[in-house]
């Protein structure tokens, strides 16, 4: 199981702990399938799925760096392919240039993606099949589509026929306020709703067959099981009844009975007290000894008690067989059901009203498109499957595999057995212990699991996996080369001791956990014990905690003056750290936000992701302001709040001079026809004042993004604010591809999620940077601070869905609470909740104390004292009693520990690449309607009848330019245009013309009429930073490479940043060779050279 062995061929898994280089392995592997062979379009046959866009796109740009790095010679990525590729440096080096150029230039077959994005691919290829329509879409907000079935379902409520549905959510609303959870009816309905999506919930919304299951089957089940349970439970009141009435008859009292004990269960029993009527130690004994009478009680009370024995034993007997055994196991789950009956049945209902309004919107959500593919997938072998997406893979590779679901994995393991059988290569990688994403659908149990498979898989995918079985090998990354020796020798120990700790079957999740550091410095740990019993005041101590933590690390020291507090950074930084090396990492958001607070009023900057929404920045919320100003010109409010952000922006502009210089009063007569007066701003000439180049008005049919990028370069935002305009952007163009691309549309989605969106930002230098584990995860910081919480492990929260056996309870499914099947038959389907409640909250706990480069500072927070053998029910209590066992001999304070040394780690000339960078500014690189690439139609589409739109006359152009690979080619395409464009004649006559006057032009037609080297129209180019573009013509003559773009319009400053910004990415990929940007606007036409910053 070597670290370093490269494998071509076979199903490899790769287990790689926390620190260990996977990024670095997977790239490596990748690249050495690339560079094997002296084909640079390979990369087209590889697919790389990862879990998250953002490490997509990492992804790509670290495979994009490291091939130009070996393409030049560097780095240790060309030593490391070296050792592996049977080929000389040079050939290497040939190849690794030959493959970043074909990258380049054919960037839309680079597939590294997420799990999301290939399974939407092959929905798009099984669209028939599945009997869609094939221009469904594919809808993100879940949340949009949950709440629209909520109101469907609210709707049918107090209607005639509706009921048994009325009663049933009837039901549910007792059942939150039985539980004191939120009254809000609707909100509580939304937030349940959401676990309709969810993986594990469709086995038992399957089960409910609404034909079946519908809500008169569903109230009629919950009636008949109401009036059996009563029937059970008036038999023990019967007998306790029975029995106190023959005690009293035979002149029995309380006195007369070993401290009362008997008579007073029996009268609990008979006033309905059932299961809470327990007993305790003491009569238990009485009944085992059957000896009831106190030891002073005379021959005459003995008698007597012993005569009323059969009455007391019949009654002792019926409480016992309903409420304990088997049996008294059994009736409590049949109780729970019927109180819970509603809650499966809301589900149902919501799920059956969500598939509804994604018929009608001809839409299909995200998170559900792997569950419509699966049976497809299952049925049909893995060529037929290629032919749909049309792509065969050589390799495939998985990063993250933990957090892939157990129905993701299942629709891939047929491509993986596929590649087996034409010996190929595929590739997992993960690490149990990180997998914290089990609310997403994650199973790290799949991972333990490899080649098999979980679930009920059927023998098509059981044989699939044997395939893989016969195939796998393994590797291990063990080396941690993020963390200090002293940290990780910390982790290593520390975590190994809490495996002895957890349950038998969890035990092997951390088999791996001990790594070797070859970090050259120690790094330091600090561990704190924080005790308090009041919730309020401990979250005092925390904060306290962390902010001696922030000064113990930085040396820095807070100043109070005039009661503001003022942090002050060391005269000499010496050994310390600034406040961007340090990390807050806590669990809940609503701590972080506590946090941020306190540091904010003592002076030092914090920086979460929350404080960079969207909806938090003047810009943004005026541009919002604006737009709604656009659809609601008569509503004031909109004005009133595009000015109060202007004028926070503009902070020399005076508000009330602002609004005071367009105030006019008008007169009006009202009803009785009596004069009346009304303030009224001038909207327009406020715009007009503020910003001259404003005409959003004008583009309410443009494009989104179009509209909002006018709004940002108009008001001078977009250079001001990058950040922020570019998150817009993002915004809008969501909106556009995911829905109908309205402005009412993008305004409605920022008043559900959009405000709430963060702009792409790290923090820099001055601010403490404030995250959960779960935002960390794939990072590291030079400081951790990571407070632990008393979050209880000893029971799961919500309901989770059970299987029943529908012959014996009556009730194919449920959804029930962990009190609900604790000391029931699905009493070990509890317990494996309960471990998996463990598993994910240690796995947050690692992945917070594996993020630390250099210190990693740890509080473990209590309500009472913490102590040797104490019942484990907190994750602090956990780790606590691994810290007392493991290093219990070295800890010289109770509540407090140190290990390691507080050395730096050697910071080299260039550091490498680091997950946190800081950017102290941020810019766009392109104009605003350039920002989002994406395909444009055809000319050949067909188009609605009447007289071309400016957009479509120039989609039409530039589809007909982008089709003349050369001058021959025209008259074919003159052809086809003639017989199949559905344009005006005139305006037909207009575009051919135009086309003819471009190619034939004197100082254009060498682009066309040559031969040259390459001709590239309209095709994906990468332009650095997660960027595409796609430049009109790209041609390779003798005298080097020229970008050219057609404009149909008017002259812009930005066309000239536009074909900049696509002749620097082409220039990158050739820095020897002259690159020339060019500008062709058609009306004239009119050839334009651009300048360029380089060469």
């Amino acid at each position: 199981m070597m670290e370093d062995k490269f494998e071509k061929q076979g199903f490899l898994m790769v287990k790689a702990s926390a620190g260990s280089g996977k990024t670095y392995r997977l790239v490596r592997d990748y690249l050495a399938h690339c560079l094997w062979e002296n084909e640079p379009r390979y990369f087209r046959y590889i697919l790389a799925i990862t879990f998250t866009n953002k490490a997509a796109q990492e992804m790509k740009d670290r495979i994009l760096s490291e091939v130009q790095a070996v393409a030049e010679g560097s780095g240790s990525m060309h030593q490391s392919l070296m050792q592996i590729v049977p080929i000389s440096a040079e050939v290497l080096e040939a190849r690794a240039r030959a493959l970043s150029e074909s990258m380049m230039h054919h960037y839309e077959d680079f597939s590294v993606m997420t799990i999301d994005s290939f399974v939407n691919r092959l929905v798009r290829g099984f669209a028939k099949d599945l009997k869609w329509q094939e221009d469904f879409q594919i809808e993100l907000d879940e949340a949009a589509l949950i709440d629209e079935a909520v109101s469907g379902l609210l709707s049918r409520v107090g209607r005639p026929g509706e009921e048994a549905l009325t009663r049933l959510l009837k039901g549910f609303v007792r059942q939150q306020v039985d539980e004191e959870r939120n009254t809000n009816f609707r909100t509580q309905l939304t937030s349940f709703g959401k676990q309709v999506t969810k993986e594990n919930m469709q086995n038992a919304l399957d089960a409910l067959d609404p034909e079946v299951w519908h809500p008169d089957a569903l109230e009629a089940f919950r009636k008949e099981q109401y009036l059996l349970l009563r029937t059970r439970r008036k038999v023990p009141v019967a007998r306790a009844k029975a029995a106190l009435e023959r005690m009293e008859e035979l002149g029995l009292e309380d006195g007369d009975f070993c401290h009362g004990d008997l008579p007073n269960w029996l009268r609990k029993v008979s006033k309905k007290k059932g299961r809470k009527a327990s007993i305790g130690k003491r009569l238990q004994g009485q009944m085992d000894e059957a000896t009831f009478w106190k030891s002073s009680a005379d021959d005459d009370v003995i008698g007597r008690i012993t005569e009323c024995l059969p009455a007391i034993e019949e009654a002792i007997a019926a409480w016992s067989a309903l409420y304990t055994g088997e049996e008294g196991e059994e009736f409590k789950l049949r109780e729970h059901l019927q109180e819970r009956v509603s809650l499966i049945g809301t589900l149902g209902l919501i799920r059956n009203e969500l598939q509804a309004v994604q018929l009608e919107k001809n839409v299909r959500l995200l998170s559900t498109l792997n569950q419509e593919i699966s049976a497809i997938v299952r049925d049909n072998p893995a060529p037929f499957i290629y032919e749909r997406i049309g792509n065969r893979y050589k390799n495939i590779f998985i990063d993250e595999f933990q957090d892939t679901s157990i129905t993701q994995w299942h629709n891939l393991i047929q491509l993986f057995e596929h590649l087996m059988s034409l010996g190929d290569k595929g590739m997992v990688v993960g690490d149990g212990k990180q997998a914290i994403y089990r609310w997403r659908n994650g199973n790290y149990e799949q991972l333990e699991a490899l080649p098999g498979l979980i679930g009920d898989p059927g023998p098509v995918l059981l044989g699939a996996a044997e395939a893989l079985r016969r195939s796998e090998k393994h590797a291990k990354l063990v080396f941690n080369r993020r963390s200090g020796r002293k940290i990780v020798e910390w982790n290593n120990r520390w975590f190994k001791q809490i495996q002895s700790h957890l349950p038998a079957n969890l035990k092997s999740l951390y088999d791996d956990v001990e790594q070797t550091a070859v970090a050259e410095f120690d790094g330091h740990v600090h561990l704190q014990v924080l005790e308090e019993s009041v919730n309020a005041e401990r979250l005092v101590e925390r904060n306290d905690w962390v902010l001696k933590r922030i000064l113990h690390h930085t040396g820095g020291r807070i100043q109070e003056k005039n009661g503001a507090r003022t942090y002050v950074k060391p005269l000499d930084r010496g050994n310390h750290f600034e406040l961007g090396d340090i990390a807050v990492l806590l669990r809940r958001n609503k701590d972080g936000a506590t946090l941020a607070q306190y540091l904010l009023e003592s002076g030092i900057t914090p920086w979460t992701s929350e404080s960079l929404h969207l909806g938090r920045h003047p810009a943004t919320r005026g541009v919002i302001a604006l737009l709604q100003s656009v659809l609601d010109p008569q509503n004031p409010v909109h004005l009133l709040t595009f000015v109060q952000c202007y004028c926070a922006i503009h902070t020399d502009v005076s508000e009330a001079d602002l609004l005071e210089g367009h105030h006019r009063v008008e007169k009006w007569k009202d009803k009785e026809q009596k004069d009346r007066e009304k303030g009224v701003l001038d909207r327009k000439a406020i715009f007009t004042q503020i910003a001259p180049e404003l005409h959003v008005w004008d583009r309410v049919t443009s494009p989104l993004t179009s509209m909002v990028g006018h709004c940002f370069e108009a008001l001078g935002w977009g250079a001001q604010f990058p950040a922020y305009a570019e998150g817009m952007l993002e915004l809008a163009h969501e909106v556009a591809t995911q829905r109908n691309g309205t402005l009412k549309a993008f305004l409605s989605q920022w008043d559900r999620v959009g405000y709430r969106k963060s702009i792409r930002v790290v923090g820099g230098v001055n601010s403490v940077q404030i995250m959960t584990p779960h935002k960390a995860k794939g990072l590291d910081f030079k400081v951790v601070i990571a407070p632990f919480h008393p979050e209880k492990i000893d029971h799961f929260k919500d309901e989770i869905p059970v299987m029943l056996d529908a012959e014996v309870f009556g009730l194919p499914a449920a959804l029930l609470r962990n009190s609900d099947m604790k000391e029931t038959p699905l009493e070990p389907l509890r317990q494996e909740e309960i471990d998996r409640t463990v598993v994910d909250a240690l796995n947050v706990a690692y992945v917070s104390m594996t993020r630390s480069v250099e210190r990693l500072d740890i509080a473990l927070e209590f309500d009472k004292p913490p102590e040797a053998g104490m019942e484990i029910k907190t994750l602090p209590q956990l780790l606590w009693t691994g810290w007392q066992a493991e290093f219990g001999n070295e800890i010289k304070g109770g509540d407090c520990s140190t290990f390691g040394t507080e050395d730096r780690k050697v910071q080299q000339k260039k550091d490498e690449a680091t997950a946190v960078r800081i950017h102290p500014s941020l810019v766009l690189g392109q104009a605003f309607d350039q920002k989002i690439a994406h395909p444009k139609a055809h000319w050949s589409e067909p188009l609605p009848t009447g007289t071309l739109t400016a957009r479509q006359y120039g989609t039409a152009v530039h589809g007909l330019l982008g089709s003349v690979q050369r001058t021959s080619d025209w008259p074919a395409l003159k052809s086809q245009i003639a017989q199949t464009a559905n344009w005006p004649s005139d305006q037909q006559l207009e575009i051919v013309r135009v086309i003819e006057s471009v190619i034939h032009h004197e100082a254009i037609e060498r682009f066309f009429h040559s031969e040259p080297e390459v001709v590239f129209a309209e095709r994906s180019l990468h332009l650095g930073e997660g960027k595409v573009g796609r430049p009109d013509r790209v041609v390779q003559l003798e005298d080097g490479w020229h970008v050219i773009d057609f404009k149909t319009g008017a002259v812009r400053d930005r066309h000239e940043a536009q074909v900049r910004g696509y002749a620097e990415a082409i220039h990158s990929m050739h820095p020897t060779a002259r690159v020339q940007g060019w500008l062709i606007y058609t009306k004239g036409p009119e050839l334009k050279n651009v300048p360029l910053l380089f060469g």
